[in-house]
């Protein structure tokens, strides 16, 4: 398996956005073609915005991004990791956890920490990366936790 920028595989934009909006449409509301905005923005390689996308062979696997913000009333904190999805037919297989350390080891490497993510569900695979869950909340009606990565507590 192989972790590029979106940047390197563009055509691979459209299909992203079908994968998000299939399984966030019912819990923010977007668009697909929102969506689609939201990722041609993300075509950087070495600056956030930007969005990965995990492959094997001409298979896409997943893909994550680092976004500036993710959550409005949480604006006054970013780096964001957002958009984590992995195929259905491919979870289980570590692409998740690996997608996650690179999205971390990209931010930190930029000397951004700490760095933040917001999850409807399950905190299990964060707290294994390292994440530490800091607030509750609610996103649009719904509960949400929010959880931090800072490589100073990381190596404390």
């Amino acid at each position: 398996m192989i972790i590029s920028p979106l940047a390197d595989v563009p055509d691979a934009l459209q299909l992203l956005a079908g994968w998000l909006y299939n399984e966030w449409h019912a819990f923010d509301g977007r668009s697909k073609e929102l969506i689609e905005v939201q990722l041609a923005e993300n075509l950087n390689r070495d600056v956030v915005p930007i969005s990965f996308v995990a492959h094997s062979d001409a298979q896409l696997l997943g893909t994550i991004s680092v976004d500036v913000s993710d959550l409005a009333p949480f604006d006054y904190l970013s780096p964001w990791v957002a958009s984590l999805y992995v195929v259905p037919a491919a979870r289980g297989a570590g692409i998740g956890r690996a997608l996650v350390r690179h999205a971390q080891q990209f931010a930190t490497s930029r000397g951004f920490s700490p760095i933040y993510l917001w999850t409807p569900g399950s905190t299990g695979l964060y707290e294994s990366c390292g994440w530490v869950a800091f607030e509750s909340s609610t996103y649009n009606s719904k509960p949400i936790t929010l959880m931090r990565f800072s490589n100073e507590s990381r190596n404390a």
